[in-house]
């Protein structure tokens, strides 16, 4: 596996104003992704997970360059994402894909798979019709369709099936990265560790980079090399996927893995409780955001300083929590 970055993320933040009622009080500030550094070789697949409202999709979709950031930078493949057009913005919607959660909501039901698999070649490339079939036919065999569904529409394929023909249009174009959100929580439970596998598959195939938008911890454990644990915008805990479920340091992503373990019949796991509810982010505490919820506060540090991101261990790992910090993590970022 190379270590040339695919994707560089540099103090990414995307701020929205949102009006505060009906009857006037102004606008506030929502603070969907605040602050936001890492990098992803080639070949790696990170996977982003917390709770719903942690900045997770905003991220995916800036990414995407579907949302523009308020600040920060973005790097694909070394070219910044900022001021991108003509040329180099057909180059970049051919090199970026996504495949979304829900397979029937991402197909056009009025498109034959055919013309569906080809659309992003159609659009960014210049192929000959003979090159085109080809390159289609080559895509449904890497997902493991048969050639003459090509001529079929999506009503007539099952889930899992829909799922393959929406990875094959992502995957024609040979993409350097993919952002999957949610790739398998919308199929059976019986098809979805071949969907993982088939995502492996062709990782192995096209030596391609995902980024994984995920709620289920059971599935970034099975396909990601990284872990970035995210908590009202903020990256809590960012490491090697092994490292963070085994040693977790931030008490989010404690808890987060707690929830997540198989169900204890010997009563030796004892399941960390978070206290309350996900805070608005149109109001963040003061001081670490995670603080009214922490079982681990330290003192007044936690309710009135923000947190560094600390680096701990090996292999690039952080974590932006005050108990890093007190435990004399080696360096602050």
């Amino acid at each position: 596996m190379s270590d040339e970055p695919v994707v560089e993320v540099e103090n990414l933040s995307r701020h929205f104003a949102v009006s505060r009622g009906l009857f006037g009080g102004g606008a506030a500030m929502l603070r969907a992704v605040d602050g936001v550094s890492f990098s992803l070789a080639r070949g790696e697949t990170m996977a982003l997970v917390g709770e719903s409202g942690c900045g997770k999709t905003t991220l995916a979709r800036m990414l995407l360059k579907l949302l523009e950031p308020t600040s920060g930078r973005i790097r694909i493949n070394g070219h910044d994402l900022e001021g991108l057009s003509g040329e180099a913005l057909r180059r970049f919607r051919t090199d970026v894909q996504a495949v979304f959660q829900d397979p029937w909501a991402s197909l056009s039901p009025r498109m034959r798979v055919f013309d569906i698999v080809a659309e992003t070649l159609v659009i960014n490339e210049r192929l000959t019709r003979t090159e085109l079939e080809r390159r289609v036919h080559e895509a449904l065999t890497a997902v493991g369709l048969p050639l003459d569904a090509a001529r079929n529409y999506p009503h007539e394929f099952s889930g899992g099936q829909r799922q393959r023909i929406a990875i094959a249009s992502a995957i024609i174009a040979r993409p350097s990265l993919m952002i999957l959100d949610e790739p398998v929580s919308a199929l059976d439970v019986s098809i979805r560790s071949q969907i993982m596998n088939l995502f492996k598959d062709i990782q192995d195939e096209f030596h391609c980079s995902y980024v994984i938008v995920a709620h289920d911890l059971g599935t970034t454990r099975f396909m990601a090399d990284r872990l970035a644990v995210m908590y009202l915008g903020r990256l809590v805990e960012f490491g090697p996927t092994d490292d963070v479920f085994e040693r977790p340091v931030h008490p989010y992503t404690q808890a987060l893995l707690s929830a997540s373990l198989p169900l204890d019949v010997d009563g030796t796991h004892k399941p960390i409780i978070l206290k309350g509810e996900l805070p608005s982010p149109l109001a963040p505490p003061s001081g670490c955001p995670f603080h009214p919820r922490c079982q681990s506060v330290i003192g007044e540090i936690c309710s009135t300083q923000e947190p560094r991101t600390t680096a701990v261990g090996n292999a690039g790992a952080t974590v932006a929590c005050h108990l890093a910090e007190a435990a004399g993590a080696p360096s602050a970022l």
